[in-house]
């Protein structure tokens, strides 16, 4: 911490001392998953662009580009690849789940929580598992840009609150939570595009659906067509989104630059966290003052369940892989799981203020 304090003063001097701002020596697209007015723009990409050029007094110039503008968002890696632009801000599981890693490494079902999820990243090792997967097995640098708290379980048409409430039911989800909800809990999970979720649910031919945190979900009016708003949100009870960059194209810029690039993707990530959960307060104590929808809590069971039968998933990923010589899964999933177990022994002398 001392450390990453001492490069974080050190940046910000060069940046104040540096007088006027420079012509860009770099111009790089970074293509993103949300539209402009999105909080994924809003509160990450679009913040990441202005203080990396802030902190490069210019040098550095980042044009973040909306979902849609380089094809697919599920591919925007290949875009990178391609050279059509230089970065990519998203989640790892839009990677899918051929590499399980990309399942667990930025948000795991019953895993890391709000409070604990930061402190893994930063002092538990993920960053640093995470930024050396990228590079040996992608050929890409990562950059932990963007962060936040957990999601809405379910906007739902019906009553869930224990696992058995989930047999047949038609579920928007996606990623291992799709394969454990299928594989033990006999839903039919259902993977669309976020632009898809209002109609669906609207004509009902989905049952529920989890998308996003509150806020933001709250903004695309889910919770005026399905009565039940369940929680937590223990399939992404944190998430954090990556930057990816061809390790050549990063190799070649100045240390400084890599420095202010760095320092200023842990800034967002903590302040995207925080801005996040501003904007979620808000949209909860709308819903409850309005009284239109039922607020479900997902039983203690439920979760004890989930968390057994997610952690039995990634194992056996984790298992897989390793047999074909992959053995990033079970190095990450060891990590994650071990800093969970330890923070959940040790922390109960923590204030929260929180009531259901």
């Amino acid at each position: 911490m001392k450390r990453f304090l001492t490069v974080v003063l050190t940046v910000l001097a060069i940046a104040s001392w540096s007088g006027k701002s420079q012509a860009a020596d770099y111009e790089w697209r970074m293509a993103t998953i949300d539209r402009e007015t999105g909080i994924y723009w809003t509160t990450i990409a679009a913040k990441y662009a202005e203080l990396v050029g802030q902190l490069t007094n210019g040098r550095m110039k980042i044009t973040p580009l909306p979902a849609g503008t380089v094809g697919n968002i599920f591919k925007l890696h290949e875009a990178v690849d391609d050279g059509l632009v230089e970065m990519a801000n998203w989640p790892p599981i839009f990677l899918g789940t051929a590499d399980p890693t990309n399942a667990m490494i930025a948000s795991f079902p019953t895993g890391l929580g709000t409070d604990s999820f930061h402190g893994w990243l930063y002092q538990g090792g993920g960053q640093e598992l995470w930024v050396k997967h990228r590079q040996e097995t992608m050929g890409m640098h990562a950059i932990i840009v963007g962060s936040g708290p957990s999601e809405w379980f379910a906007h739902s048409h019906v009553a869930v609150r224990t696992t058995a409430d989930l047999k047949g039911l038609k579920y928007r989800t996606l990623g291992n939570w799709a394969a454990v909800v299928k594989d033990k809990f006999g839903a039919a999970p259902t993977t669309v595009p976020g632009s898809e979720i209002y109609g669906m649910l609207e004509k009902k031919g989905i049952d529920l659906a989890e998308y996003s945190m509150p806020g933001e979900n709250f903004a695309r009016g889910y919770h005026e067509i399905t009565p039940y708003l369940i929680y937590p949100g223990i399939h992404a009870p944190a998430w954090a989104f990556e930057t990816l960059i061809k390790l050549d194209k990063w190799n070649e810029l100045p240390d400084d630059i890599k420095v202010a690039m760095t320092v200023a993707g842990r800034v967002v990530t903590h302040d995207s966290f925080l801005a996040i959960i501003n904007q979620d307060l808000d949209a909860v104590v709308k819903l409850q003052e309005a009284g239109k929808n039922e607020f479900i809590r997902l039983s203690p069971e439920f979760v004890d369940e989930a968390r057994v039968a997610a952690r039995e998933w990634a194992a056996n990923a984790a298992a897989e892989a390793k047999a074909k010589g992959n053995e990033w899964p079970e190095k990450v999933f060891k990590s994650l799981t071990t800093f969970q177990d330890r923070w959940r022994a040790g922390s109960k002398y923590l204030v929260v203020d929180h009531q259901d």
